[in-house]
């Protein structure tokens, strides 16, 4: 089993509220919460290393940054629908 170590952080309050409510209706603690981000941080950062060893274009997205990238209004089914059929025709050669 993996040591826990306390941890003292300074957050806003009306922040740490509405999230522990959320994570209360998820059956999640703020501890869980926080202890899931620090290993995707610390996930992010192995895999920007490998790519740069590897002289690939290092950039992972995180959830938040993934969805400020969309567009609004479009649906993903959409967009993968459009997507296909232009590959179809390209295929078919029409």
């Amino acid at each position: 089993m993996t040591t826990k170590v306390k941890v003292t952080l300074s957050l806003r309050e009306d922040l740490v509220r509405r999230t522990k409510s959320r994570l209360a209706l998820e059956g999640r603690s703020l501890s869980d919460l926080v202890e899931e981000l620090l290993a995707t941080y610390d996930t992010l950062e192995f895999l920007d290393r490998l790519c740069e060893s590897l002289n690939l274009k290092k950039r992972f997205c995180t959830g938040p940054e993934v969805k400020a990238d969309r567009p609004l209004g479009v649906k993903a089914e959409d967009v993968v629908r459009e997507l296909r059929d232009e590959r179809a025709k390209r295929v078919s050669g029409y």
